[in-house]
């Protein structure tokens, strides 16, 4: 079996004429993604679940709940912990107040709600409470929220009627909760746009929020998303998909609540499934808008290269829009209208603002070269702009609160992508911390005793990989005349993060990839003295061609097996010719 030449690049991966390969990492542990039972496709990578669901809402549901049971358990467990120390609410509470949103969900998400649900239950997954999950349980984690929104004051001062009389103690704070940018034209390296974005959560979600899921339905757009397991949204604000579009999020404070809207994670859902540019998805986040989840919604088409942000807030909005520019964002209010509507303050008043001025002071120093590498050292920044050092807390690009106040909240992934990846729907991720910092609960608990909560674990950061949708390949091996080659090796190696993988075609000459992730990859193939070389764009399910012809004065002995072969059959010549001329001289 060949050897990765980075670790951990697992595949289910299918030969012509049925020959199955798995991929063995550098440690030599074989890991292989693999068909799941739920009829999904599951496959672990650089800290992250990579999951492809696909066919009708509920198949698509129950694949999703059968795959990620035990991280829904974690998700609803993290967001119960989150509700009832924010808002005085327990998970009982939160389902009961859930079940207004279910008028408002059109029946395709009701139907992948409740296959979420099935598949979940039948895994394993558990609410708070010890019992199996059901749909009010993956309602309530879908419509959180909504639900906060609607009982966070001012947005709604009578949230609690007539479900709950015990209001919770409101105490007034300043939501740190992603960072990102999004930049095109004459801002970037190459005119191409560079978007990037971390999440920001407390620690205890984590590793819930750490999926890619590869969203395959029978109606509207395929969808690539990192998602909160449970959710049919993303949760962690980030996705692309087929029709070009990259949607990212930072979250915005508390503006009115408007009663009889459509809760923000069916109109973000629809926007991610069926708009193809940025006016139709503004025209879906529009739309009878409940006034929950404001937040600034990054925006780039790679069909067009134009980018944008909606500023989306209750009633006021602002759309920004450009073809050549910078635009950050980072739960700051930068429009005057919708900072009005939330009661919140601009300029240094506003606990955000730091990171605002480090975008733009990173802007101006790398305008006209910025990169997706740009865009990983922008999001693991740690310049305080406040005590104009190297300090990594609140104010900083790359989050860690627990330097601040204790509360163990901070970043939690990175995703940085541009459009040439974009059109392939891959991304750049990186779990953990931005900056590559670990976060050890015993340290934490020794520092902070006052947060040392049971559900935190350790958050090991990784390093950064490309993940993107699934897609068949199948490779022809041929020589120039345009005959097979069978028995050719074939090296497929991703020429964005080095993932490799490595096979032998069947007799007809051709190798078929049944699920390999979309990148650019440089095919190699070699057979004895033959060798052949193509540099592929896999966009979509395609079949590449590597012409292989032998090269003139060169030996090739076209495996290391052949090689060892051939060493020891030297070396036991050479050994047998000693010996008997060793023999020789003594019969003398």
């Amino acid at each position: 079996m060949s050897t990765l030449s980075k670790r951990a690049a697992a595949l289910f991966l299918m030969l012509a004429f049925g020959l199955t390969s798995v991929v063995v990492p550098a440690s030599g542990e074989i890991v292989s993604g693999e068909p799941h039972p739920s009829g999904g496709f599951y496959w672990e990578k650089e800290g992250f679940r990579y999951v492809q669901v696909i066919g009708g809402p509920n198949d698509i549901g129950y694949q999703h709940g059968s795959m990620l049971a035990d991280l829904i358990t974690r998700s609803i467990s993290a967001y119960a912990h989150a509700t009832e120390r924010s808002y005085g609410i327990d998970w009982r509470q939160t389902t009961t107040l859930a079940m207004n949103y279910w008028i408002y969900v059109p029946q395709e998400q009701r139907d992948e709600i409740d296959g979420i649900a099935r598949g979940a239950s039948e895994n394993g997954a558990r609410d708070p409470q010890g019992d199996p999950v059901d749909r009010w349980d993956i309602l309530a984690l879908n419509a959180i929220w909504d639900i906060w929104w609607r009982t966070d004051m001012p947005g709604n001062p009578w949230w609690w009627l007539p479900f709950n009389t015990n209001l919770p103690n409101y105490e007034p704070r300043t939501p740190h909760h992603c960072s990102a940018f999004v930049a095109t034209g004459n801002a970037t390296a190459d005119g191409g746009f560079v978007l990037g974005q971390s999440l920001w959560m407390p620690y205890f979600l984590s590793p819930a929020h750490a999926v890619f899921i590869d969203i395959v339905p029978d109606t509207g757009n395929r969808i690539f998303m990192e998602v909160t397991a449970g959710m049919i949204w993303s949760g962690t604000e980030y996705y692309t998909n087929s029709a070009g579009l990259v949607i990212a999020e930072t979250t915005l404070g508390t503006g009115p609540y408007r009663w009889f809207g459509t809760p923000s994670f069916v109109r973000l859902r629809k926007a991610a499934q069926y708009a193809d540019s940025i006016d139709s998805f503004t025209e879906i986040m529009l739309e009878s808008t409940n006034g929950a989840y404001c937040g600034d919604y990054l925006l780039a088409d790679a069909k067009t290269n134009e980018v944008a942000i909606l500023e989306l807030g209750a009633y006021e909005y602002e759309l920004k829009r450009t073809t050549n520019g910078f635009l950050p964002s980072c739960n700051y209010p930068w429009d005057p209208e919708v900072a009005e509507e939330m009661g919140a303050t601009q300029g240094w008043d506003h606990g955000c603002y730091p990171r605002w001025v480090r975008l733009q002071q990173l802007r101006d120093r790398d305008y006209g070269n910025i990169t997706v590498f740009h865009g990983m050292e922008y999001l693991g920044d740690h310049y305080d702009t406040v005590e104009n050092r190297i300090n990594p807390c609140s104010h900083t690009l790359c989050g860690h609160v627990e330097n601040a106040s204790g509360y163990p909240h901070g970043s939690m992934d990175a995703k940085v992508t541009n459009r040439s990846m974009a059109l392939r729907m891959e991304i750049w991720a990186r779990f953990g911390h931005s900056c590559g910092q670990p976060f050890l609960v015993d340290v934490h608990a020794r520092e902070h005793p006052e947060y040392a909560f049971d559900d935190l674990v350790d958050i090991i950061p990784r390093p950064y990989a490309s993940f993107s949708p699934f897609s068949r390949m199948e490779v022809l091996a041929v020589d120039e005349e345009g005959e097979p080659v069978p028995d050719a090796v074939l090296n497929i190696t991703s020429n964005i993060d080095g993932y490799s993988f490595e096979l032998v075609v069947g007799p007809g000459g051709s190798a078929v990839f049944e699920m390999i992730p979309r990148s650019e990859y440089t095919i190699t193939g070699t057979k004895g003295d033959m060798t052949g070389r193509v540099v592929w764009d896999q966009k979509e399910d395609s079949t590449a061609v590597v012409v292989m012809s032998s090269t003139p004065g060169s030996f090739s002995l076209g495996s290391s097996t052949v090689l060892i072969g051939v060493l020891i059959l030297v070396f036991g010549i050479i050994a047998a010719a000693m010996f008997l001329a060793l023999r020789h001289r003594r019969t003398k």
